[in-house]
């Protein structure tokens, strides 16, 4: 019976373990160099819209804020280059069903910390 219990917990502690030495923290992130986006997004109609859009890029480990705005159809992103890219940012506005038109680079207004 002990040689099942290993056979199972061995392997869930070295997952664990692996997600522990490699997840980063948010303090981490805010010490990392952040770099700006800005999204050209179709579809977005009222608050509710950037609101969802919002909710749906901050998830992203590496993104450190966004800000969606419907009237001009865009949003603007800080985020970690290492921890998160414009595919993975793609996809959190896609599915939520929202069409992205393109991407432009944008200067950041906060350094990072040290």
């Amino acid at each position: 019976m002990s040689k099942k219990l290993a056979l199972f917990f061995v392997p869930v502690l070295m997952i664990v373990f692996a997600v522990a030495c490699t997840g980063k923290s948010k303090k981490n992130i805010e010490s990392m160099e952040v770099s700006g986006i800005e999204i050209s997004i179709q579809g977005m109609t009222c608050t509710g819209c950037e609101q969802t859009i919002q909710a749906n890029i901050s998830k992203l480990e590496g993104v450190k804020s966004v800000k969606a705005t419907f009237a001009d159809g865009k949003a603007l992103v800080e985020f970690v280059p290492s921890l998160v890219d414009t595919v993975m940012m793609k996809e959190a506005v896609t599915s939520a069903g929202y069409v992205v038109k393109g991407f432009t680079a944008i200067e950041t207004t906060t350094a990072p910390q040290e």
